[in-house]
């Protein structure tokens, strides 16, 4: 997916772009150490994220994610 600076983009979107689950946009909006900059809609519960924002995002690494697993050997 390609993502232009100057365009918003909606939660699923930004979740395509970055690989991961919409679910997952919403532990990055929270994630305390780096959060997802986003913007949000007057009236509404809408979150929209800018397109420089998301590059940025992805381009410096995103967060770990996931179980951990214990180690079995």
């Amino acid at each position: 997916m390609k993502v232009v600076q100057e365009k918003t983009y909606s939660v699923k979107e930004a979740a395509r772009y970055l690989g991961v689950h919409r679910c997952t946009i919403y532990s990055y909006i929270r994630y305390q150490k780096k959060p997802l900059a986003f913007l949000k809609i007057p009236d509404k519960a809408k979150r929209v994220f800018r397109g420089a924002d998301l590059i940025a995002y992805k381009e410096s690494g995103l967060p770990k994610r996931g179980r951990k697993r214990k180690n079995t050997l």
